[in-house]
């Protein structure tokens, strides 16, 4: 082992040893807002709409609520890109942990925007310094089996190098497909992997939380 090698095997030897931060109080109301909000307005609109038309009429009204989600092609897709961007946070964050991309004081990336687009899930993370495009890049294949995916691509973005683009692949792979069969999301067509990606308009900025 040269010199100049021992340096990075004793980061990588002491990124493996170390205790993951656990997000603090508001941080993790955060991570949980999509279910603590469910939990509450669900209740108090069931409570309000039986104490408005009764109990009979409001089994009537969620009848044909099921109903419609049922046989509305659209709204059964929605629902369900909602929630699987929701589990593929999560899973990301767990992810991040078990795979231990994160800074050799234990600070993880932080998710800034998730959006579902058909059979993918973008991702744009935030990294904090000692984490890169590179550190994600080397566990991509873990993440992607943390998140239930068959892939996850990553990508540079094109001006901060602490900003990563993730495009979590959650498309069933077919018996005949080949690795470089699985493609990335339409957004990320042409890209090769590491390619530089713009945020999208509302994050052209990065947060001022994000940046501390």
């Amino acid at each position: 082992m040269s010199r100049w090698q021992e340096p990075q095997e004793i980061a990588e030897l002491a990124r493996e040893i170390t205790v993951v931060r656990r997000p603090n109080p508001f941080t993790a109301l955060y991570h949980w807002r999509y279910e603590l909000g469910a939990l509450v307005v669900l209740p108090y609109a069931l409570f309000s709409l039986f104490q408005a038309v009764g109990p009979i009429w409001g089994a009537v009204v969620l009848f044909g609520v099921a109903n419609w989600l049922f046989y509305w092609r659209s709204a059964r897709r929605f629902l369900r890109d909602r929630l699987r961007s929701i589990v593929v946070q999560h899973r990301l964050r767990t992810g991040f942990a078990r795979a231990r991309v994160c800074t050799l004081d234990g600070k993880l990336p932080m998710i800034l925007w998730t959006k579902p687009r058909g059979d993918e899930v973008e991702v744009i993370v935030f990294c904090p310094a000692g984490v890169g495009y590179e550190r994600i890049e080397q566990r991509r294949a873990l993440l992607a089996a943390a998140c239930f995916a068959s892939d996850v691509h990553v990508y540079r973005h094109h001006k901060r190098a602490n900003v990563v683009h993730l495009s979590v692949c959650t498309a069933r792979l077919r018996k005949d497909a080949q690795e470089d069969e699985v493609n990335p999301a339409r957004r990320y067509a042409g890209q090769t992997g590491g390619g530089a990606i713009p945020l999208p308009a509302p994050f052209a900025g990065i947060p001022r939380a994000a940046r501390r």
